[in-house]
Formats: C-alpha cells, structure tokens, sequence
C-alpha cells in the first residue's frame, strides 16, 4: 500500500506499532498530572494499548480514581498522542501471555506481583514525518533561509476517532 493509500487509522497504527516505549499520563492523587514511561504489551495495535504495571503501585491507583488517560508514541517515523480510558482489568491470562525475562527484571516479586492495564483509545492525535529524510531535511533548509517558502513540510497530521 502507498504511503498515499494509507488511512489516518492505518498511520496511527503504524506509528505506535513502530516504538515498544510509550509514556502514559494519569492524575495522580493531589490533582497533578503525572506521567511515566512503559513498555507496551501487544505488539499489534486495535484500538487498545496493553500494560503491565505494579499491582500495589500508584499508577493502578489513579486509574482507578480517574480512567482518563493519555498515551504518548515517539518512533523514528512521528509522533501519536492516544485519549482514551483505562481500566485495572488485572486479566491473569494477559500477564501470563506477556511475561518473559526482561518484563520480569521490574517485577522482582514474580508474575503475581503484576496487574494488566488496558487502554481503550477514544481518540488519537498523529504527526507522520515517515517519508524522505531527505526530502524533509530539502523542505526544512528551504523554509529556513527563504521568507517564500512558508513553513517546512514536515509531514502530515490529523485527528482520528477510534
């Protein structure tokens, strides 16, 4: 499929299946927004974003006072911001399914001491710079030293619903 061809949710998709890192932002308990990086668990993204996280932890903690959430994607090819709810479905199944030795090393206590998060996205902001480097780079150099050249096409950008 041309990158032409593709859908805003095929570019969402696409951008956050390319960065197993993302940072996921809650209220914590004084009001303030808090935010820290996670590893995601499923590797395909449908709309949900899986997480494990400690069971007796903050972040469980503040989904559970306020699921509205945010979750932020960086790959080499753009930017997604994800507004959706969570919830501490604490599935056994899906722990199961995603330990392994590296989600081990932050749960010292074993697979037990884990809850599962889901993510449900509600909406997802994207900015997709996946073409050209250098094509972006020729845009960039252009808008910097010629007033007529407006601003640099970096990419493209959009909103979606899911």
């Amino acid at each position: 499929m041309s990158d032409d061809a593709r859908t805003p949710e095929r570019i969402v998709a696409d951008l956050i299946e390319k960065s197993p890192i993302c940072m996921i932002t809650t209220v914590g308990a004084d009001g303030r927004l808090m935010a820290r990086p996670m590893t995601r668990q499923n590797s395909d993204f449908d709309g949900s974003i899986r997480l494990l996280a400690p069971r007796h932890g903050d972040l469980p903690s503040e989904i559970e006072t306020n699921p509205q959430v945010n979750v932020s994607v960086q790959s080499s090819d753009g930017f997604v911001s994800v507004a959706g709810r969570a919830v501490v479905d604490d599935d056994r199944d899906a722990v199961a399914e995603h330990w392994n030795a590296a989600v081990g090393a932050w749960f010292p206590e074993g697979p037990e001491s884990a809850t599962s998060v889901l993510i449900r996205a509600d909406s997802a902001e994207y900015w997709d710079s996946s073409g050209s480097r250098i094509a972006h780079i020729a845009s960039f150099v252009r808008a910097a030293v010629s007033r007529d050249e407006g601003t640099p096409d970096m990419g493209t950008s959009g909103t979606v619903e899911l």
